[in-house]
């Protein structure tokens, strides 16, 4: 089921969005892979890996195309192959020369350690930093809040304030200009803005180059 005016993600089965049912697409992610077969002329010493055979694997067939989600030990790898290399098995990454090439050869490298059996080797290349992880937590749960119908004066109370705000004092307190950006911020990620970080650390407008 595609998300409606958009192509980010498809999910699997008939429930709602969740961590364990959606499948990324490359537009959304440079962490998504998409795998091959080296051609028939390659030296045949290269390993050949079959989707379905890998353990705590999700393999989907959505027309022409095969969608893999793979939860190794240390971390869930996400391929995309044509059908006949899914069934056949895939033994190459497709790395495009795009402004996103150091996050796809990071995922690359991770998942060819998990293949075999290595740790990680280092932090994950483009992770978000825990500021950036915060300030967005923050803007999710006021949005949350704003659904669940609390005011303005109650958001920042328990988000931003340490103590009680008095009703009369809200009008002109220090605080109530930045719940009010933090739920502008909040708007812009609910409304599509979540891309840009899935794309992180690159810029998906490409106004800014790393």
């Amino acid at each position: 089921m595609p998300l409606a005016g958009a192509r980010d993600f498809t999910v699997t089965g008939d429930g709602p969005p969740s961590a364990e049912n959606i499948v990324w697409t490359e537009q959304a992610s440079p962490r998504v892979l998409r795998a091959t077969r080296m051609p028939a002329s390659t030296d045949s010493s290269h390993s050949s890996v079959l989707p379905r055979e890998l353990r705590n694997a999700s393999v989907w067939e959505q027309g022409e195309v095969v969608e893999v989600r793979w939860s190794a030990s240390t971390a869930t790898h996400r391929l995309i192959a044509e059908s006949g290399d899914g069934s056949l098995g895939i033994s190459a990454i497709v790395l495009p020369l795009d402004e996103a090439f150091e996050t796809r050869l990071d995922a690359a490298r991770q998942f060819w350690r998990a293949l075999n059996g290595r740790s990680p080797g280092g932090p994950v290349y483009g992770a978000l930093p825990q500021q950036t992880r915060n300030r967005h937590i923050l803007n999710l749960r006021a949005h949350d809040a704003r659904r669940a119908a609390a005011s303005y004066r109650m958001i920042t109370e328990v988000l931003l304030s340490r103590e009680p705000i008095v009703p009369r004092e809200w009008r002109d307190h220090h605080l109530r200009h930045k719940i009010r950006a933090v739920l502008r911020r909040a708007d812009r990620l609910v409304a599509g803005g979540y891309r840009d970080l899935l794309f992180y650390p690159h810029s998906r407008s490409q106004k800014t180059r790393r």
